[in-house]
C-alpha cells in the first residue's frame, strides 16, 4: 500500500479525535518549515488561527471563546461641593477611582483652558471702612454694614481655583471659590432673597440663597448657622446667615467658605472674577457709606464712640442704649453729652413705629373725653349749684 492510500483508506481513523490530531500534526509541520524561511509579518495576529478554524469545521459543535477586549472606562463629569454633578450631567462610576494627587489624564485639557487671575484678600476693603470705628462700630460691624455683595464679613483671602482638581471622593473639578478666612467670620446674604439650609454631603453645614428670579448662591462648610433664620427664611443683602468653619469634607483642613454662583438656577459659573468686582465695589463705596453715617455727628461724639467698643454693647445688635463707659467719656464743655444724647434718642427712635404709636394715642384720648362726659352726665344732678361750674356746669 502507498503512502497516499495510507492517508484516504476509510475507517482507518473512526475518532474525529484522532483525525484532528492526525491533522493538526500535519498544520504544525507544514507551518514550522514556512516559518523557518519566513519571518513573521508585522500585523495583528487574527483571533482565530487556521488550525482552530479547522477544528472548527470538522467539529461544528466546538466553540472557541473569542480574545477578551479592554473598554476604556467612562470619565466622570465634574462635580461641586456636597457631591452634585456639575453641568455636564451626573457622576458616573470608573472601573478604578482616581488615586488622590492623580489627575485623570481627559481632566488635564479641562484645567488647563482655565485663565486664572491672580489672588485677592479683602484688607483694603478693611481699610476703607476702618473710619467707621469712629461712630461706635466695631470693625466687624463695619463689615457687616460695608461689604456689599461680598459673602464674607472680615479678613479674607482667596484665589482662582475653578475647575481645579478635587479628589473628593469621588473625583470631582472645583465648582467654586474657596474663600479662607477665621472660624467664626460671619458669612453673610449676598443679596436679597429666601435662605435654605443643610448639613449633609462634602459640603456639611451649607447655606443656600435664592434670589426672585431662581439665582442662587451656595456656601458651605460652615462652623454654623445664623440662630434668628429658619428655613425658607426671606434674608436681606448683608444678612448673616452663618459662620465660616471647616465642616464637611473640609474638617481638619484651613476654615473657609465655599462658594458658588448659579445664574438663573443653572449650571455653576466661575466665581473669581464675581468676586473681585463685588470687593472693588465695596471699596468705592465705603467713604459714601461713611459720610451717610456722619452727618450731623460732632467730633465730641465720634471720639466717644471709639470707646463703644470697649463696652461691648452695640445698639445694632442689642437695641439698648449705649452703655456706662461711653455716655460718662463724652463729658464736655462743648455739649457732647447733649449731643450723644441725641445721637442715641435718634437711634431709638428710628425701632419706634410712630404711626401705630399715633394711633395708639388719639384712641386713648378719645376714650378718656368719652369717660369724662358719661361722668359729667351722671355727677351733673346730684352736684350742689354752687360746684357745678368747677365740673363745667353752668351753676344756673
Amino acid at each position: 500500500m502507498s503512502g497516499e492510500e495510507n492517508w484516504i483508506v476509510p475507517g482507518r481513523f473512526r475518532s474525529p479525535v484522532a483525525a484532528v490530531v492526525v491533522l493538526a500534526a500535519l498544520v504544525l509541520t507544514l507551518t514550522g518549515q514556512a516559518g523557518a524561511q519566513t519571518p513573521p509579518p508585522p500585523t495583528t495576529p487574527t483571533t482565530l488561527s487556521f488550525l482552530e478554524d479547522l477544528v472548527r469545521q470538522l467539529l461544528p459543535t466546538t466553540t472557541v471563546a473569542p480574545a477578551p477586549t479592554t473598554t476604556a472606562p467612562a470619565a466622570a463629569t465634574a462635580g461641586g461641593a456636597g457631591g452634585k454633578a456639575g453641568a455636564a450631567g451626573s457622576v458616573t462610576t470608573t472601573t478604578k477611582p482616581a488615586a488622590a494627587g492623580v489627575i485623570p489624564p481627559e481632566y488635564i485639557p479641562i484645567i488647563n483652558s482655565v485663565r486664572r487671575t491672580g489672588g485677592r484678600t479683602t484688607s483694603a476693603l478693611l481699610d476703607a471702612l476702618r473710619p467707621m470705628q469712629t461712630l461706635g462700630l466695631t470693625l466687624e460691624e463695619a463689615a457687616i454694614a460695608g461689604f456689599g455683595h461680598f459673602p464674607v464679613a472680615g479678613a479674607a483671602d482667596y484665589t482662582d481655583d475653578w475647575l481645579e482638581a478635587r479628589f473628593g471622593p469621588p473625583f470631582h473639578l472645583h465648582q467654586g471659590t474657596d474663600i479662607f478666612a477665621a472660624r467664626g467670620t460671619p458669612v453673610r446674604a449676598p443679596f436679597a432673597g429666601v435662605v435654605r439650609f443643610e448639613d449633609a454631603g462634602l459640603g456639611g453645614k451649607a447655606a443656600y440663597v435664592t434670589q426672585a428670579d431662581g439665582t442662587y448662591y451656595y456656601m458651605a462648610h460652615l462652623d454654623g448657622f445664623a440662630r434668628k433664620l429658619a428655613n425658607g427664611a426671606a434674608v436681606k443683602q448683608g444678612d448673616v446667615v452663618g459662620y465660616v468653619g471647616d465642616s464637611g469634607n473640609a474638617a481638619g483642613g484651613a476654615t473657609h467658605v465655599h462658594f458658588e454662583v448659579h445664574p438663573r438656577g443653572g449650571a455653576a459659573v466661575n466665581p473669581k472674577p464675581i468676586l473681585d468686582g463685588w470687593v472693588t465695589e465695596a471699596i468705592a463705596n465705603a467713604s459714601g457709606l461713611l459720610a451717610a453715617n456722619s452727618v450731623g455727628v460732632s467730633r465730641a461724639v465720634t471720639g466717644a464712640g471709639v470707646l463703644r467698643r470697649f463696652d461691648g454693647d452695640a445698639p445694632s445688635a442689642s437695641g439698648r442704649a449705649v452703655g456706662p463707659l461711653l455716655w460718662a467719656s463724652s463729658v464736655s464743655a462743648g455739649g457732647g453729652t447733649m449731643r450723644l444724647a441725641q445721637l442715641q434718642l435718634a437711634r431709638i427712635a428710628g425701632r419706634i413705629d410712630w404711626d401705630r404709636k399715633s394711633t395708639a394715642a388719639q384712641a386713648e384720648a378719645d376714650a378718656l373725653r368719652a369717660g369724662r362726659q358719661a361722668a359729667l352726665a351722671i355727677l351733673a344732678p346730684l352736684t350742689p349749684r354752687a360746684l357745678a361750674p368747677l365740673f363745667g356746669g353752668s351753676g344756673s
